[in-house]
């Protein structure tokens, strides 16, 4: 005949065993949705899509009286408006060298003018 004894033994270990991994993943569901609703939340981003900079403005309408429309968006071409950084100005560069400033981190591009 068997003995009971292990059977009862047996059992009991695969309850603490249930136990501890229920609680386990109980803490660790409770770990991650608490880190979740603090740092998983998606916050929204406010583009400023008119600038209130007057140089900038100045020569975006330079050029597009010029015949060029200029835009954010990357493109190729040979006219690049670039803002050095600290300077209030606005100067045009060919598409090279504004890439070659915007390497060096000398300031950044503000507008791509393209023909239409």
């Amino acid at each position: 005949m068997i003995s009971t004894a292990p059977v009862v033994v047996a059992a009991r270990l695969v309850r603490i065993a249930v136990a501890v991994v229920t609680t386990g993943l109980l803490v660790g569901y409770i770990a991650i949705s608490s880190f979740a609703s603090q740092y998983g939340e998606a916050t929204p981003m406010i583009l400023d899509t008119k600038s209130s900079d007057t140089a900038l403005a100045a020569a975006i309408s330079e050029q597009e009286s010029a015949g060029l429309t200029c835009r954010e968006k990357p493109a190729l071409t040979d006219v690049v408006l670039f803002q050095r950084g600290g300077a209030a100005e606005v100067t045009i560069l060919t598409f090279d060298e504004a890439i070659q400033a915007s390497a060096a981190r000398e300031g950044w591009v503000r507008r791509y003018c393209v023909t239409p």
